[in-house]
């Protein structure tokens, strides 16, 4: 009976028999049946009716094993987050959605991130050097200390994207939309933001050798650029 008790409750859990959690409970139940299985047969029950009781004392376990499986899910997703400190060198995440991503310390040099969804990820301290990002969604991504030469940002939401004391020399900005877009102290020597947009963006920095040629933008952006003596001779403010 033992046996069959055992092949009874392998079929109940052979849907989640690849998750963890579930073996565990799989095996804590088989424990505690086994036990109730040889009370009744003591109290002078036979092994059918014995067998047929106890099964019936399982109930539905389907709620359970709902909740373990979401757990499971959710924890499983906060590890598929997190790529810190990883070599992911030539990596491919084209068309990715990974909102809250940590990208922390990695080397991702040459990867292609091209139409990702970024959403609030984090790149902090990482090489991404001739990383494609072109099309990505970079709302509220923090690409902080990084390396960024020879990086492309082609046609990127750039929303509240915080690019704070990262190199950004000689990359293109041209054509691009920035609103709440932060390049504090970030290397901006050579850097292209022709025909850009700039809506309440901050440049605590050395600006004096990017360029802004056709530019728009606001009037705070460009008190902002003006006192850090920005070349603004071609820009039109709004």
């Amino acid at each position: 009976m033992s046996e069959k008790l055992k092949k009874y409750l392998d079929s109940l859990f052979s849907p989640y028999e690849d998750l963890q959690p579930v073996k565990e409970l799989k095996e804590e139940l088989l424990i505690d049946l086994q036990e109730k299985l040889n009370d009744l047969q003591k109290q002078g029950y036979d092994d059918e009716a014995a067998y047929r009781m106890t099964i019936s004392s399982i109930g539905d376990i389907s709620e359970i094993i709902d909740s373990i499986t979401e757990k499971t899910r959710e924890l499983k997703q906060t590890v598929l987050r997190d790529f810190s400190e990883t070599d992911l060198r030539n990596s491919d995440f084209k068309g990715v959605t990974l909102h809250n991503g940590n990208f922390k310390s990695c080397a991702l040099k040459g990867s292609d991130f091209s139409g990702s969804d970024l959403t609030n990820s984090s790149f902090n301290s990482s090489d991404l050097r001739q990383v494609t990002f072109d099309c990505a969604n970079l709302t509220g991504a923090k690409l902080t200390w990084c390396d960024l030469r020879g990086a492309t940002f082609n046609q990127c939401i750039l929303t509240n994207t915080d690019f704070s004391y990262t190199d950004l020399s000689g990359i293109c900005f041209d054509n691009q939309i920035f609103t709440g877009t932060v390049f504090d102290f970030a290397g901006l020597k050579g850097t292209s933001f022709k025909n850009a947009v700039f809506r309440n963006v901050s440049f605590k920095t050395k600006v004096k050798d990017a360029i802004f040629d056709g530019a728009t933008m606001d009037k705070l952006t460009y008190a902002i650029l003006k006192g850090y003596k920005a070349n603004l001779t071609n820009v039109t403010v709004i």
